[in-house]
């Protein structure tokens, strides 16, 4: 057991440019364990400050220092790292904690099956998910409430992935929402940055323009593919044109 004191005044520009002085007896003689021990402390320090979204970024680091048989504490650090991205109001992507070992230690307990519903379920699996276990989502320092309205606003952006155009009457059934309602709730999702897109009031529609990809794998990077080849080969036509002098003409795609 020793004094171990940390100062700095820009740890990382992450970490903007605070200044922590940290005070511990016994952290770990282990250079892993030191680490670790400094991301925890981060982790409070940034909580204490009320910048949430810093202390998730220290939380995601700390669990990427623990390898893929690291006990206990891992998983602990883990459940507290999914409590607080599933309470961050706007922190909605969440797949890439599914990579990280700490985390696929939980799997099979219900935090674990809670997390993949933030990642890929929709409101009714949520809402059934708190049926069977009201008391365990109780427990947690997070709002039933609160847990819907992400829950919405994620099932709105994965109704709208690879849609042009959608009714309102689709959406209320979705989303569990009055007809009345869908509006309001576009607005405010269009303004987390969830989707974006034209209202059509009179014809009670929704015209999409784009919608984030909830999960980034494989059909997301041949979509990426597709369009940077497509684009190679209007840049190669615009080449062609300009050589030869002649009028331009690109071939049309998304």
């Amino acid at each position: 057991s020793y004094m171990f004191i940390f100062v700095s005044s820009g740890i990382n520009a992450e970490y903007g440019s605070y200044m922590f002085i940290f005070v511990s007896s016994g952290i770990n003689a282990e250079y892993g364990g030191e680490q670790r021990d400094l991301f925890r402390l981060l982790h409070e320090a940034f909580t204490a400050l009320g910048n949430g979204e810093k202390a998730i970024k220290a939380l995601v680091h700390l669990l990427k220092l623990y390898g893929e048989n690291e006990g206990v504490e891992a998983k602990a650090d883990a459940h507290i790292c999914v409590i607080s991205h599933i309470a961050q109001p706007n922190i909605f992507i969440m797949d890439h904690l599914l990579d990280l070992h700490p985390i696929k230690a939980l799997d099979g307990q219900l935090i674990h099956e809670l997390l993949q519903i933030f990642v890929s379920g929709d409101l009714n699996d949520y809402l059934e998910f708190y049926s069977a276990n009201t008391d365990f989502v109780e427990h947690l320092s997070v709002s039933h409430e609160q847990n819907k309205r992400k829950l919405r606003l994620l099932t709105l952006a994965s109704i709208c992935e690879g849609a042009d155009e959608i009714e309102f009457s689709k959406l209320a059934d979705r989303l569990n929402l009055e007809k009345d309602e869908i509006e309001p709730f576009i607005i405010e999702a269009i303004g987390s940055g969830l989707v974006k897109g034209k209202i059509n009031e009179p014809e009670g529609r929704f015209t999409v323009s784009t919608s984030i990809n909830r999960c980034f794998g494989q059909s997301q990077w041949s979509v990426i593919k597709d369009r940077l080849e497509l684009w190679q080969k209007n840049l190669q036509v615009v080449r062609e044109s300009l050589n030869k002098g002649g009028h331009l003409m690109m071939p049309i795609g998304s």
